[in-house]
């Protein structure tokens, strides 16, 4: 498998979230995408697997906030995952320092995936049915 990295300004979102996806689900990372400054599309043997992206938290702010779409194809191959993973987030914290984010408290891959790039959570302060967390 030939796994691709590549910054992107924009993608076919429905390529990773489906054709099935709900409205809501789908304007909601619509924002995400338009909101985001830098944008990295990840493809296996040329599809679409994953995107990661990166929102500030203000114009000036050395803080910017993570999101994350995958497929089941890093699922499947996660170590090729995380790999792909860690070279981006390195990318990521040269232009922000301090990244932050929201995980669903029942998504266990999500949390192995940011524990793998160095996620503090803050499972006091949860939010709902999410915990916050912090990449320094």
């Amino acid at each position: 498998m030939i796994v691709t990295i590549e910054r992107v300004s924009t993608f076919n979102l429905r390529n990773l979230l489906g054709h099935d996806c709900s409205p809501e689900v789908f304007a909601v990372h619509a924002d995400c995408l338009t909101s985001s400054t830098a944008i990295w599309l990840g493809r296996a043997d040329g599809v679409e697997a994953c995107a990661v992206g990166v929102i500030p938290l203000g114009i000036f702010s050395e803080k910017a906030y993570l999101w994350m779409i995958h497929t089941r194809i890093c699922e499947q191959h996660p170590l090729r995952f995380i790999r792909w993973s860690r070279k981006v987030l390195d990318e990521i914290v040269g232009l922000y320092p301090c990244i932050v984010g929201l995980c669903r408290c029942d998504n266990e891959s999500a949390h192995k995936w940011l524990s793998w790039l160095g996620a503090d959570f803050d499972r006091a302060r949860s939010i709902g049915e999410h915990f916050r967390f912090r990449i320094n």
